[in-house]
C-alpha cells in the first residue's frame, strides 16, 4: 500500500490505529503525537479517544491539522465554557433541604454535576457542525458509559467485518458533539449526558484507553497514548473534587493494566507529571512532550508499522 501524507509517499504494509486516553488539560500531549507521528510518516487509519483524547480525535479525524489544533487551545477562554450549576446559594438551599427533610445523605440532594455542559457543547459543536461519527475522514471510536446499565458505550464508525465487545453497545448515526460531551461527562464534575434513555458519563470510568476497539474494527497495530495516573504519589489532594478526581485516576489505571495493554502494541507516555492540568497555558509543553514521547519510541513503531 502507497499513502501519501504531508506530499511524501511512504509504505506501509499493515493498518495503523491510534488510542487517546483521557487527561484533562494535559490530553493536549495528543496533539505532539499527532503532529510527531505525521512528521515521521506514520499515517493512522482508525483514531480512538476517551474525554480529552475525544476531542482530540475527534478533530484529527475531521481533518483539522495539529497545528490548527494548537491555534485553537492558544484562542480559547476556558472560563467561558465553565457553566456552573451550584453556586454558593444553592449549597446553602440544598443543605437547608437536606436538613428539613431528615435525609441522612447531603450528597442524596445536590444536583448531578456542578457544571451543566451546555457552553463546552455549543463550542464542540462549532468545531465539527453537524458532522457524525458516519462523517469523519478516517473511522473513529469515542467511548462512554451508561451508568445506569454499566455498559460501555460506543459511538463509532461502522466498518465492515468488525467484531464487538462484550457489554458494550455501538452508535454509528450521532453527531461528533454529543459523543464527545458524553465522553468528557466526569462523574460529579459535569453533568451526565442524556442520549436515548441512557444517562451517560465519562468512557474513563470503564475505558480510559480505548485499545479494544480499535483492533475489533481491524487495526492490525494499535498505538496506545497513555495520560492517566501512573501511580505517583501525590500528598496535596485537599479539596472534595480533588478526591474524586484522584479515585477516578486510580480506577483508570487498574483498568488500563488489566485490560487496555492487552490491546496496545506500544504504549506512549509522554512525561506530565509536573505539569499543573489546571493550566492551559502550559499547553505548549504538552505538546512538547508528547512530540518526544513519539520520538523516543520511534524504532518500535517504525519497527511494528513496517514489518
Amino acid at each position: 500500500m502507497i499513502i501519501k501524507m504531508n506530499n511524501k509517499k511512504t509504505s506501509l504494509n499493515r493498518t495503523v490505529g491510534l488510542a487517546l486516553s483521557g487527561g484533562g488539560l494535559r490530553g493536549t500531549a495528543h496533539i505532539g503525537v499527532l503532529k510527531a507521528l505525521l512528521d515521521y510518516n506514520i499515517p493512522i487509519h482508525y483514531i480512538s479517544g476517551t474525554s480529552a483524547g475525544a476531542i482530540v480525535a475527534a478533530m484529527f479525524a475531521c481533518g483539522y491539522s495539529p497545528r490548527q489544533m494548537e491555534k485553537i487551545i492558544e484562542n480559547v477562554d476556558i472560563q467561558r465554557l465553565i457553566d456552573l450549576k451550584v453556586t454558593v446559594p444553592d449549597l446553602i438551599k440544598h443543605g437547608v433541604k437536606w436538613m428539613m427533610s431528615g435525609m441522612f445523605r447531603f450528597w442524596s440532594v445536590l444536583p448531578a454535576g456542578l457544571i451543566k455542559g451546555d457552553k463546552i457543547e455549543e463550542f464542540l459543536a462549532d468545531l465539527w457542525k453537524d458532522r457524525t461519527v458516519r462523517d469523519t475522514q478516517i473511522p473513529i471510536a469515542i467511548t462512554a458509559v451508561d451508568i445506569n446499565t454499566a455498559d460501555t458505550v460506543f459511538f463509532t464508525t461502522p466498518v465492515p467485518g468488525s467484531r464487538a465487545i462484550l457489554n458494550a453497545r455501538y452508535y454509528h448515526n450521532t453527531l461528533l458533539t454529543e459523543a464527545v460531551r458524553s465522553s468528557i461527562s466526569i462523574p460529579g464534575i459535569f453533568f451526565p449526558k442524556k442520549y436515548r434513555g441512557m444517562t451517560l458519563v465519562d468512557g474513563a470510568v470503564k475505558n480510559n484507553l480505548p485499545t479494544d476497539i480499535l483492533r475489533h474494527m481491524g487495526a492490525d497495530v494499535v498505538i496506545a497514548v497513555d495520560l492517566g495516573y501512573s501511580g505517583q504519589e501525590n500528598f496535596d489532594i485537599k479539596t472534595v473534587g480533588e478526591i474524586l478526581m484522584q479515585c477516578i485516576d486510580i480506577m483508570g489505571r487498574e483498568v488500563t493494566i488489566l485490560k487496555a495493554e492487552q490491546y496496545a502494541d506500544v504504549i506512549i507516555r509522554p512525561v506530565i507529571t509536573d505539569i499543573d492540568f489546571h493550566d492551559l497555558k502550559q499547553a505548549k509543553k504538552c505538546i512538547k512532550r508528547g512530540q518526544k514521547a513519539i520520538t523516543d519510541r520511534l524504532e518500535d513503531i517504525n519497527r511494528l508499522t513496517n514489518s
